[in-house]
Formats: C-alpha cells, sequence, structure tokens
C-alpha cells in the first residue's frame, strides 16, 4: 500500500508537469534595452503557482547542489541539482533533466526540480552556454549547445554515486529548452526519452519564412549582456535586419538556419520524442511538424492545438488532456509502466473555435488521427474578387486593387522599432493600409486542418523589396470578427514595375468554421490583428518593409487563398446571393444592416460595414462616451447594396466611442474602443 501510494504522489505530481512548466507565463510590462522595447517574459518558463499536495504528502527530503561542469572547448557551464537525502533504489532515481527558455537561467527552473525531486526523482537543470552564470558565447539555440547538453548527459550518467539512474534520464523542454535535446539526438545522445514543446525542426527558417522577418526573431537576438551574450555571427544579425536591404537580408538567409534547423536529421534520431505544437505560435510556424514528423521513426507521440508557449490560447479542457499525456510520457519511459500513450492516435489535435472564453481565447474542440495531418484536408481555394468579394471561382474583366505601402523617406525601420510601431512619428511616416475581401456565408460548418496556401499576381513602384500579409478572420451571423491565423510574403528581390505572380504557404492552424459565418481576409501593409495585442503590444508579428510603392493585386485565377478543409462537402460556400460572370450581385437580400467595426479594439484606424436596401439618405456618426458627436463619416444619398467606411481616430484619445447608422426608417447603434 505504501508503495501504491508513493507511485500515485508521484502520478498527481507528473499530471501537472504540463500546467507547471510549459505554460509560458507572459508578463504585459515592459523590458528596456537601450531605446528598445520587448515584453518581459518572452521565451521564458516561470511557473505562477505551486501545486497542491493532493492528499499525498512529498515523500523524500532533498538537497539542492549547485556545480560546474567544464565544456569541450573551456567553457564553463553553470548548473544545479536537487536529489532525495534517503537510499536510492537499484539502479537510481528516475533521473528528469530541465532546459530553459531562450534568456533564463537555471534558477528559473530550479524550483520546479525541487519539487519534482522530493517526489523521488533525481533532478538537474542548468544555463545553457552565454546565459545566466554560464560562460561563453550564445550561438542562438545551435549544435553548439546541444553539444554541451550531450557532454552534460554524460557528467549525469556518471553522476550515478550520488543516485542519477543513466538508463532513466528523460529532458524536457520548451523553445531553446525543446531543441537543444532534439539537436542533440540527431548527435548521438542516448536518453530514456524527450519531451519537445514549440520547436519545430525548422524553427530557424521559420523565423524568417517567405523572406519575412519575424519580431520574435529581433527581440530574441537583441537582449542585453546580463541576459545573453553573443558570438559575433549572432551579434550581426541585427544590424543585418536593421539595414534592411539585399546584401544584409542575403546574410541572415544564409546564416540563420545554418547548424540549428535540424529536419534533415530527424530519421536518425532513435530516443522517444513526444512532440507538443502552439497552433499560434508567434515564434516557429507549426507547418514545420506538419511537413517532417513522420521522418521521426522512433516512438512518437504528438499533439498540435493549445499551447501557451509563444502566445497560444489557453484551454482548461485541454490542459486537463494535457497533464494526462505527459504522465503517460513519464510512466512508459521513466517507470517502465505500459499506458495508453502510444496506443492512442499518433497525431493528437485541437481546433479552434467560437465561442470567445472570458473575452480572451477560443474555445477549442479535441480531435486526433491515425494519418498524418497534413493529408486528412483538401484544398478549398478562395479567389480575390471585386467588390471585396472572396469568391469559389476566378475573377474575371482584369480588375485589381491598390495596396499603398506609404512611408517617409528618412524613416527606417530601426525608427518604427523603437517607436513600438506607435506615436505621431510613426503614424504621421508610416501609413497603415488594407485591402478586404469576404465570402458569402457558409452552409455548412468546415474545418480547417493543416497549413493554408496562398497565390498572388502582383505588380509594385516599390524598389527591391514587396512585402503583402494576408490575415484570416471568421465573421459571425451576428458582426463578431476574430483574427484566426496568417500568412506572410516579402520578395526581396523585386524589380520595380515588374509583374510577378508568388506562391507560398502560411500559418498552420486547425480552426472550425461555423455555418452562416463568413470568411474574411485582409491584405496589409502592416501584420498586426487585434488578437496579438496581449502577446505583441503594439510591434506586428513580421517586420514591415520600409520601401514605399504602390502595390497592385490583380484580381483572377492566380489570385487566391487555399484552405485545408478536412469536410470540403459540396457546396460548403454556397453563395447566399447568386453573383453573374463578373461577380456583379443579383437577387440582393432585401435588408438594412449595421456591422460591429473590425478591428476592435482598433489603433488608429477601423473599418465599418453597413448595407440598405433601397435608396436613402444616410447618416454614419460616431459619438464619444458622453453622447457628443466627434465625426460624421457618411452623410448623403445612397444606393441600395453594401457599403464600407474607415474611421481614423488618430485625433482622439483612447476610450469608447459610438457610431450609429441613420438610414430611411432603420437606425442603429454599436461601441467601439480606440486603445492607444
Amino acid at each position: 500500500m505504501n508503495a501504491m501510494k508513493t507511485l500515485n504522489g508521484r502520478k498527481q505530481l507528473i499530471l501537472c508537469l504540463w500546467l507547471l512548466l510549459f505554460l509560458f507565463t507572459f508578463n504585459c510590462g515592459v523590458l528596456a534595452q537601450g531605446t528598445l522595447h520587448k515584453p518581459a517574459g518572452l521565451n521564458s518558463w516561470k511557473p505562477s503557482f505551486l501545486l497542491p499536495p493532493y492528499g499525498d504528502n512529498p515523500v523524500d527530503s532533498v538537497a539542492r547542489t549547485n556545480f560546474r561542469i567544464t565544456m569541450r572547448d573551456g567553457v564553463i557551464i553553470d548548473c544545479l541539482k536537487w536529489v532525495p537525502l534517503n537510499s536510492a533504489p537499484s539502479g537510481g532515481w528516475p533521473t528528469v533533466i530541465m532546459v530553459h527558455g531562450y534568456g533564463d537561467n537555471k534558477e528559473t527552473l530550479s524550483e520546479f526540480c525541487r519539487l519534482q525531486a522530493q517526489y523521488g526523482y533525481y533532478t538537474m537543470t542548468f544555463s545553457v552556454r552565454g546565459q545566466g552564470l554560464s560562460g561563453g558565447l550564445s550561438n542562438l539555440i545551435s549544435t553548439i549547445e546541444a553539444d554541451d547538453l550531450i557532454e552534460i548527459v554524460s557528467w549525469i550518467k556518471s553522476d550515478s554515486s550520488s543516485g542519477s539512474n543513466p538508463s532513466k534520464i528523460l529532458i524536457m523542454g520548451g523553445s531553446q529548452g525543446g531543441a537543444l535535446p532534439m539537436i542533440a539526438a540527431t548527435r548521438g545522445m542516448q536518453v530514456a526519452a524527450i519531451i519537445n514543446s514549440v520547436a519545430p525542426p525548422d524553427f530557424a527558417s521559420s523565423w524568417i519564412e517567405n523572406g519575412s522577418i519575424k519580431m520574435t526573431l529581433l527581440w530574441t537576438i537583441e537582449y542585453t549582456s546580463d541576459t545573453a551574450r553573443y558570438n559575433s555571427t549572432v551579434s550581426r544579425m541585427s544590424d543585418w535586419i536593421y539595414a534592411d536591404n539585399k546584401q544584409y537580408w542575403d546574410s541572415l538567409a544564409h546564416y540563420l538556419p545554418i547548424s540549428r534547423d535540424y529536419y534533415t536529421s530527424l530519421n536518425s534520431i532513435q530516443v522517444p520524442v513526444l512532440i507538443e505544437v502552439s497552433w499560434q505560435d508567434k515564434f516557429f510556424n507549426a507547418n514545420g511538424w506538419l511537413q517532417y514528423i513522420d521522418k521521426v521513426t522512433s516512438p512518437m507521440s504528438s499533439y498540435m492545438g493549445a499551447v501557451q508557449g509563444h502566445g497560444g490560447d489557453h484551454s482548461p479542457t485541454e490542459d486537463i488532456w494535457h497533464m494526462e499525456w505527459f504522465n503517460n510520457w513519464f510512466f512508459e519511459w521513466l517507470w517502465g509502466i505500459h499506458t495508453p500513450v502510444l496506443d492512442q492516435a499518433k497525431y493528437q489535435y485541437a481546433s479552434t473555435m467560437f465561442p470567445v472564453v472570458n473575452n480572451k481565447w477560443f474555445s477549442f474542440a479535441h480531435d486526433s488521427s491515425t494519418v498524418l495531418l497534413r493529408n486528412i484536408s483538401t484544398g478549398l481555394k478562395l479567389y480575390l474578387g471585386k467588390n471585396e468579394k472572396l469568391r469559389t471561382s476566378p475573377q474575371g474583366g482584369g480588375s485589381k486593387q491598390t495596396l499603398k505601402n506609404t512611408v517617409n523617406d528618412n524613416y527606417t525601420l530601426q525608427d518604427a522599432v523603437y517607436d513600438e510601431f506607435k506615436g505621431a512619428d510613426f503614424i504621421n511616416k508610416f501609413k497603415v493600409d488594407t485591402l478586404k475581401f469576404v465570402s458569402n456565408p457558409l452552409t455548412t460548418d468546415l474545418e480547417w486542418t493543416g497549413t493554408p496556401a496562398v497565390k498572388v499576381d502582383y505588380k509594385s513602384s516599390a524598389r527591391d523589396f514587396v512585402q503583402l500579409n494576408f490575415q484570416v478572420y471568421e465573421v459571425l451571423q451576428n458582426g463578431t470578427v476574430r483574427f484566426i491565423n496568417r500568412a506572410n510574403f516579402t520578395d526581396r528581390n523585386y524589380t520595380r514595375n515588374s509583374r510577378r505572380t508568388a506562391a507560398f504557404k502560411g500559418q498552420a492552424h486547425s480552426h472550425r468554421f461555423k455555418a452562416g459565418s463568413k470568411i474574411m481576409l485582409l491584405i496589409t501593409n502592416l501584420d498586426r490583428a487585434h488578437t496579438d495585442y496581449t502577446f505583441f503590444e503594439t510591434n506586428p508579428f513580421v517586420l514591415p518593409v520600409m520601401k514605399k510603392g504602390n502595390h497592385e493585386v490583380f484580381l483572377n485565377a492566380n489570385s487566391y487563398i487555399e484552405l485545408p478543409i478536412v469536410n470540403p462537402g459540396a457546396g460548403a460556400l454556397e453563395l447566399a446571393f447568386e453573383e453573374d460572370a463578373s461577380g456583379t450581385e443579383i437577387n440582393t437580400p432585401n435588408k438594412f444592416s449595421l456591422q460591429q467595426n473590425y478591428p476592435n479594439p482598433f489603433n488608429p484606424s477601423t473599418v465599418i460595414e453597413y448595407s440598405i436596401a433601397n435608396s436613402s439618405h444616410v447618416e454614419l456618426k460616431v459619438y464619444d462616451l458622453l453622447g457628443k458627436e466627434v465625426q460624421t463619416l457618411v452623410s448623403g444619398f445612397q444606393n441600395p447594396g453594401s457599403h464600407s467606411v474607415t474611421f481614423n481616430a488618430i485625433n482622439l484619445s483612447s476610450g469608447v466611442y459610438f457610431y450609429r447608422l441613420n438610414a430611411g426608417s432603420f437606425n442603429n447603434i454599436k461601441r467601439m474602443i480606440l486603445v492607444k
């Protein structure tokens, strides 16, 4: 009975591993680095609470030991371990090595190591090279740091006299902490198991995919020396980014993947691997695991969905599933107890969906597949059309839309970054522009699972670089709009006024659209969505191009987004009203309506849509919280149909505002929020 109670106690602790270790808490405060600002806790594990005992007391007293290990090149790695004080079982204590996220140090995980050690584990963690009190210079999550981990594992195996079990070592971590054990395993490291969270095998390339540089890369390579100390190559990378020209872009594109991407070596891994992925990862594209996961031939279980690491949504229901999943992985490989973890479908996933929980996160629906997730969908092409329409057939007639990238000649990318993409200087010198395309209502529920593909026919007056950012939203019947995911493309070898066609992949995702909803696609020169604010504050997902020019997007068979749909049944996008061959609506529904503005909250501009059923005098006005009129957006006679207008609040202060539509006998009022 005592042995069973001890095992159950260990199980209760393991059940909460995901909650403690892999909730990447995010502090919305600001960490200053010179004049560059970035959110604190960017890429770290910082447990926000301690676990209750669940009625079972820890079974061991434990002792902490600080120690150092000298690497092959003389670099000193700062380490700690927690070991139970009572006699180890035959073979030693099950052993867990925890690897911290980039820019952290060994103290980040010390308390968690202590808690786990109390339940009969030898636990250790360390500061990665160039971070914390460890020596050396960081090469930004590479084979150099992975080779350090191999040496650390060898040292831990030799520490069996202190209670480690050389044959029962599990390594776990997320981001940097997930990538290093995987890279080490491709280089021959042998342990009992690995837990890899939010660290795809092409993570370095993912930071700069399709020529677009993610904000999180710039943040990661611009820590101050008290957080991370870089070697000469990594130190140059931020200069290459700020230079914003082809020569330096080519250097970044060449050097960043070297010794970091590990997808070509996945088939050499012999260690059992648990893989965890966030669809909403603001660092790395989940598509890396969709494309390469079958190259892992060792025992493997995977999950893609609700993972808070790197800015993903939170889901209490998925947390419960996660805890049991992690628990089973520990018992399978450290305790030799058979669990369902390898018997269940290999590809577990969860889809985002309405309703939104606590006005913060999508709900999630759990599912699984025995087939690779990249193979369970059928492409559904939505073409860019006239009248702001997404169509299931190509647009004819040679129409085009123009996205304007208006930038002041002396305003640089570094200026915009230091301005945090806000304030009077940024607003006056960089003009955000957006094109919108909306489908007609869906006649059935649809599940998007996989990686969207975009093709676009374009021409620009810009020199050298052209950027087009695609954002996908769901619009509910009541007008609620919520961002889902994106696809980014930057042509960094462009010849002014040349017409080109580009094809590229977006961010992998799984989302369930509701029947009656519309799919909205925005194309913008600054990729900043309303749901990004908690993670990015006012910063964009990818760094914008500071080359001014008008980008023409041609509305034809070469301009579309293709969503991977699991259940694409016939007529899935059956039109709510018919269109003729040119895209002109006929049988227009007899309806007045006022839609919720988007984005909302907004800064400084937002779009308001409305429809009128017959020719009417229309007034659309904006009021402040006290009922004072602040702006007239529309005042005049309009024909029936759908209309939209942009409200620019650049001269107004943050707060709640109302907009009111009067058209004939119809009137309606809605609320919007300005956040500066």
